[in-house]
């Protein structure tokens, strides 16, 4: 299957974006701000996760159209009980529509259909595993009956972007994302401290263990420039070295 040039000028346009993003929370946003605008959907959401001996924990969920309540209430009652649960299991990415999962007639006796999807008018789902060596999340687009089911293009479209989507996330984050790399680290400190979004950003790598030389490599930055924000950090946070500053982040 093949892409107009249109739409393959304007994927490899968001792509080199994406690729220049280094934010978890900015990833997610522009992920989901580019699939409303290329995959017709009503309602969607994209959460991190990171597997463990026997389930996966989700974590920091964003949906620019399903508000708070009802995103919580999936994370909170459903997610588990979900009949596309099987899929997060496999150790390559899965790209899914729900009706290839299960006949319809079972769906709409299934719990998550009757208490959670149909209050909100969802009924056929598309969505994916972004996994690359450690499983780094899931997005999720639903329709409604009345709009129709998606199409073997946009299966494929979501397969190409997600080739792309899980290899950044594993050059960002190697070992995988932990809840820990949400800890209120922007706000807090940005306000506190006054850092720029660079030096949080390090701050952030810094806080995984990682030298400088491996920061300048996650952030497609010099080890010299590096050098260069730490020490500001340093003054900013009033530390002396590197472990008086790891043990002030973990006040």
């Amino acid at each position: 299957m093949e892409l107009s040039n249109t739409r393959w000028r304007g994927f490899q346009g968001f792509l080199l974006e994406l690729y220049r993003q280094s934010r978890l929370n900015e990833i997610q946003k522009m992920v989901m701000e580019y699939l409303q605008a290329e995959i017709l959907h009503q309602c969607s959401m994209f959460d991190y996760g990171r597997a463990g001996d026997e389930t996966i924990r989700f974590f920091h969920p964003y949906s620019g159209n399903l508000d708070e309540q009802t995103l919580q209430d999936y994370y909170q009652n459903y997610q588990h009980k979900d009949y596309t649960v099987w899929n997060f299991s496999q150790t390559e990415p899965v790209v899914y529509r729900d009706s290839d999962l299960m006949p319809d007639h079972l769906r709409e006796k299934s719990r998550i259909y009757q208490q959670w999807m149909r209050p909100l008018g969802a009924y056929y789902g598309l969505g994916c595993t972004i996994v690359r060596g450690h499983f780094y999340g899931s997005i999720t687009m639903f329709r409604t009956k009345e709009t129709g089911d998606f199409t073997e293009e946009e299966v494929y479209f979501l397969g190409l972007l997600n080739t792309h989507l899980s290899s950044h996330l594993q050059m960002l984050y190697p070992n995988g994302i932990r809840e820990s790399d949400f800890r209120a680290v922007d706000e807090s400190l940005l306000g506190k401290y006054h850092l720029t979004e660079r030096e949080t950003e390090i701050l952030r790598q810094l806080g995984e263990g990682l030298t400088n030389q491996e920061i300048g490599g996650r952030l497609c930055i010099s080890e010299v420039t590096v050098k260069k924000h730490m020490s500001h950090i340093f003054e900013k946070m009033q530390v002396k070295n590197r472990n008086q500053l790891l043990l002030k982040l973990q006040k």
